[in-house]
């Protein structure tokens, strides 16, 4: 089948948008589309999501935002009756770009939006890859000639694509996550938080905000934090995030017998109110695509320490606006969180030129601008329907 037959030179007259999805959990990568989506939506622009499994909590804030969201279930990436109606969808929207994200999607999204001869098709990369089958990365390869560029969150994520998709390296480019602005925004800190976790206002307060699954590696940080107890016996740490992990690491805790100075508490929708109390916040992750936790921590003003993996070093200067330490390594961790501990008035200089980075390079309003570009740019070099 032929795309369109358009004149090369122009762009429709309006930006018609559809971001296809998987689902609406509440995982950083969610989080940042409808991130993206949310503001393209307060910029104007007409612009739908689409989930192809099943919708979730994410679906409030955005038809909060007056954004329209479709559930078109899949019954498999390449199901004709789901890819037909796939289709049917985006051309009764009559959308003229689609924006897909992640591998699944990615695939049942792009063949779709082939068969609707979208104009402008964008695939999104979101994390480092990690093929789980040769079908998988044949079907990527097979894809890639049919769009028209792939989105990647971070270099580290373009430099290991470029690497297993020799062939697709001219239609990469790095677009960041960017954060709402919000989280620039100086906020009081939020004692009520003190009392429900069970902190005194003098204790120190570690915090976490990640999923409890394998990639995140709590295992590393609860070993980290046994260390920092050594030398502060009222250092807390605040564990924010659900997963399927949390009774084995409960288990270590005891293990290590810190259960009292560790706080599992959930999923929690106030972020920036958890920061508000925090010392430091830690990611202790060894996969990571581009992490708005560090993001909205540094945006915060909270130093931030991460392992320097994925695009975490695109993001902190090591020593200047955060720390970096090796994965897999709680002694390397457990140092840097006592420097930070140890030296507030460097800690809080470390933050604020941290704060002062995310406001100039990784807001959502960036990299909403610089996505909105890249559509410009493909759409001009597509030809008009005549």
């Amino acid at each position: 089948m032929k795309r369109s037959s358009r004149k090369p030179g122009s762009v429709p007259a309006e930006m018609k948008i559809a971001h296809v999805i998987s689902a609406l959990g509440n995982g950083g990568m969610e989080v940042a589309v409808a991130r993206l989506i949310m503001e393209q939506r307060r910029l104007g622009y007409d612009v739908h999501l689409v989930c192809i499994r099943e919708l979730g909590p994410m679906e409030a804030p955005l038809r909060a935002a007056d954004v329209p969201v479709h559930l078109c279930p899949f019954r498999s990436r390449l199901h004709p009756a789901s890819l037909w109606n796939l289709r049917a969808l985006l051309r009764d929207l009559r959308i003229n770009v689609v924006q897909t994200h992640n591998y699944r999607p990615n695939v049942s999204g792009t063949v779709a939006a082939f068969l609707a001869r979208i104009p402008a098709i964008v695939s999104t990369l979101h994390t480092v890859n990690r093929w789980d089958t040769r079908r998988q990365y044949w079907m990527d390869r097979a894809l890639c000639p049919l769009r028209d560029a792939i989105v990647c969150v971070s270099e580290q994520v373009r430099d290991q694509y470029a690497l297993k998709m020799p062939g697709c390296s001219d239609k990469l480019t790095v677009i960041h996550n960017g954060i709402d602005p919000v989280f620039l925004e100086p906020l009081p800190r939020a004692e009520n938080l003190l009392a429900e976790a069970g902190l005194r206002k003098d204790d120190m307060a570690i915090l976490c905000m990640a999923r409890l699954v394998e990639v995140k590696d709590h295992n590393t940080l609860l070993q980290a934090h046994r260390m920092v107890l050594e030398h502060y016996p009222r250092a807390f740490l605040l564990l924010l995030g659900d997963g399927p992990l949390k009774s084995r690491l409960v288990e270590t805790a005891e293990a290590l017998g810190i259960t009292g100075r560790v706080m599992f508490l959930g999923h929690r929708n106030n972020p920036r109110e958890w920061l508000s109390i925090a010392n430091c916040s830690v990611l202790s992750t060894h996969v990571e695509g581009f992490s708005s936790t560090v993001l909205e921590s540094m945006a915060a003003g909270v130093p931030m320490i991460a392992t320097a993996v994925g695009g975490n070093p695109e993001a902190i200067r090591d020593g200047e606006t955060g720390y970096l330490t090796p994965p897999s390594d709680p002694q390397a961790l457990a140092q840097r969180i006592l420097e930070v501990l140890s030296d507030p008035t460097c800690a809080a200089a470390m933050a604020a030129r941290a704060r002062d980075e995310v406001a100039q390079r990784f807001t959502v309003t960036v990299s909403a601008g610089n996505m909105l570009e890249l559509y410009r740019r493909i759409l001009e070099q597509k030809p008009v329907e005549s």
